[in-house]
């Protein structure tokens, strides 16, 4: 049985069980596209939104496409291509998890990292 109380602190609707699973992959050019607008956070969100709170296919090309002209993001399969593109360089990298900062220096941290760990970074004489 799901938390309900999940989010509701924050005023988020979160209904774990009617959530598709499904690929994602299909919302991260939308999230690129909406960027370049200005618009990532409410391309995110309505995302988010559809996923976690209504229980839509966010795998679904028909579903993303209705999701994109709901906060006005041109949907361009080419932004997959490249985006596809930067991924596989990622993974070369040996980059496995998100979010990924990469330092002046060449130092990276990648994942959840606590306060302590960015700050031993960033104080670090070849981070200067």
């Amino acid at each position: 049985m799901a938390d309900r109380t999940f989010g509701v602190a924050d005023g988020l609707a979160v209904d774990f069980e009617s959530a598709v699973f499904t690929n994602t992959f299909g919302g991260h050019p939308l999230v690129a596209a909406a960027d370049a607008l200005g618009l990532a956070e409410r391309m995110t969100e309505r995302l988010f939104r559809a996923y976690y709170a209504e229980g839509l296919n966010i795998g679904d090309p028909d579903t993303l496409r209705r999701l994109a002209a709901d906060v006005g993001v041109p949907s361009n399969e080419d932004n997959a291509v490249e985006l596809q593109a930067e991924l596989d360089r990622s993974r070369r990298l040996g980059v496995t998890s998100v979010p990924l900062f990469v330092f002046d220096d060449g130092t990276s941290l990648s994942g959840a990292q606590s306060e302590a760990i960015f700050l031993q970074v960033l104080e670090s004489p070849s981070a200067a």
